[in-house]
This record gives structure tokens, C-alpha cells and sequence, in this order.
């Protein structure tokens, strides 16, 4: 007499897709935590980023973890390495110098798709936005300046109504990000509000090829405060990360990113 088979229980649809729904969140919180310390320098580009200790202080499965390190190497903000890991990726000069050099272009090209178009849709949330800009780099709240001297270039691009534009400037201006990470000065804001604020007066004013003059020097002074090949070389990713006390107990010490020999004939 053959035995009787177990009948399988299916999980109510609804339940799978609150499962799903559940996993999609965790993974866009840890991506969202982890790209927001690397933009915002707190995790330095070569840092280990080992797959116990992150875990444990985002309070994630290991699982989740490898998918948001994939995305994040496909943002070119990861960089994975047979046998070793994942650390936070690095750039060289040579790159740091061609990126800053398409950004140039590429913002000269904002300012002059502006000059056909109307301000009155954007110029005021613009300007508010350099405000909180201000504010932030008055009260020492770094991180959050970093984003929002971001956000303006992102926003003038936005303004153009040409997504493509926008969606191609988000990625340089994230490079970008990463190599002030690597090379700014200690204390020295590279990306000036007052700056910002002359090319948005110039704009408004309706002197674009000024504007563009303006936008060209910013990013040329912003390039030139970088310390070309120099590195940080320790940081502590509970508190990169705002781990809670109790996660900070259990990690490991500092890693430190290894140094790098540098390049011969390499301009500083």
C-alpha cells in the first residue's frame, strides 16, 4: 500500500507579495544607507567593506547584503575583487582630472539649454535650496552640505527638461563625489555656495554666456582644491554607518584602506 504523499501548503499569494515587499524594502534601505556614506565621505573610497560586520550593523541578511554590494558595483561605487571582497571603489588621478573635465562640458551645456528656456517654473525652489545649502555649511552639518551642493548642479540640469541630460550628469556628478572623498583638504568645503549663488543670479539675470564662464571656473576650483594623491587611511564603519551601541560592541576594529604607492610623473 503506497504511502500517502503530504499535501503541500501553498502560501497565500497575498502573504508571498507582502514577503517580497518586505525584502524589496530592507534592500532599498541598506543600498540607501550604504550609497548615502560613501557620497557623503564617511566611508572612504578603499575601505573593506566585509560582509559579516555590515550585516550585523544594518541589521540584514547576508543575502541582501550581496545583492545591494552587485548594484552598488554596478553604480561604480563597489568595487568586488575575486577572493578579497568588497571595498569602496578608488579612482586614479588621471580619472579624477577627464571626469572634472566632462563636467565642464557637460554643465557649460546646462547653462546654455537654460538660456532657451523660461526661470520662473524652477529659479525659486533653486535659490531656496542654496539657502538650506548655506545654513548647512554655517552649521557645520557636512554631510548634508555635501548632498545639497550636489542637489544644485542636479537641479539646474533637471531645469532643462532634458532627462538624458540629467540622467548623465547623476552619474559623473556621483564620481565626482567619490573623488572628493578620496582627495579633498580636511575642513575645506570644495563645492562654494557663494559660487553657486553668482551662477543662478547670472542665469536669472539672463547673462548666460557670464553663467557659463561662472559654472566653468566653480568646477575648475573645485578640481584644484582636491589633494591629488593623497588618501585617508582609517575608518570605523559602525560609526560610518550610525550603528546603535549595542552593534558597535560587536564589530571588529577599524579597517584601514591600504595605501597606495603614488604613480610616477602623476600631477599634483
Amino acid at each position: 500500500m503506497s504511502k500517502v504523499q503530504p499535501k503541500r501548503v501553498e502560501k497565500p499569494q497575498v502573504e508571498v507579495e507582502a514577503l517580497s515587499s518586505l525584502e524589496s524594502n530592507d534592500e532599498v534601505r541598506v543600498q540607501k544607507s550604504l550609497a548615502a556614506a560613501i557620497y557623503e565621505h564617511r566611508l572612504p573610497p578603499g575601505t573593506k567593506l566585509p560582509e559579516v560586520d555590515l550585516a550585523r550593523i544594518l541589521g540584514t541578511s547576508r543575502g541582501t547584503l550581496r545583492k545591494v554590494l552587485d548594484r552598488l558595483a554596478s553604480e561604480h561605487l563597489v568595487e568586488q575583487i575575486p577572493n578579497r571582497g568588497a571595498f569602496v571603489a578608488r579612482t586614479t588621478i588621471e580619472t579624477t582630472r577627464n571626469v572634472y573635465a566632462l563636467r565642464r562640458i557637460l554643465e557649460a551645456g546646462v547653462v546654455r539649454s537654460l538660456s532657451k528656456c523660461s526661470c520662473e517654473p524652477w529659479i525659486n525652489n533653486v535659490r531656496l535650496q542654496v539657502g538650506e545649502e548655506r545654513e548647512a555649511n554655517r552649521v557645520g552639518d557636512t554631510s548634508r552640505y555635501i548632498r545639497l551642493a550636489g542637489k544644485f548642479h542636479l537641479d539646474l540640469a533637471a531645469a532643462t527638461g532634458n532627462a538624458a541630460l540629467e540622467e548623465h550628469l547623476q552619474r559623473v556628478v556621483s564620481q565626482t563625489s567619490l573623488m572628493v572623498a578620496l582627495y579633498d583638504l580636511p575642513g575645506i568645503n570644495t563645492c562654494s555656495v557663494h559660487e553657486h549663488l553668482e551662477i543662478l543670479q547670472a542665469i536669472e539675470a539672463g547673462q548666460h554666456q557670464e553663467a557659463e564662464r561662472l559654472m566653468e571656473d566653480h568646477l575648475l576650483s573645485c578640481e584644484r582644491q582636491l589633494r591629488l594623491g593623497e588618501e585617508r587611511q582609517v575608518v570605523d564603519l559602525a560609526q560610518a554607518l550610525g550603528a546603535p551601541p549595542a552593534a558597535l560592541a560587536q564589530v571588529t576594529p577599524p579597517i584601514a584602506a591600504k595605501p597606495r604607492r603614488k604613480r610616477l610623473g602623476a600631477k599634483a
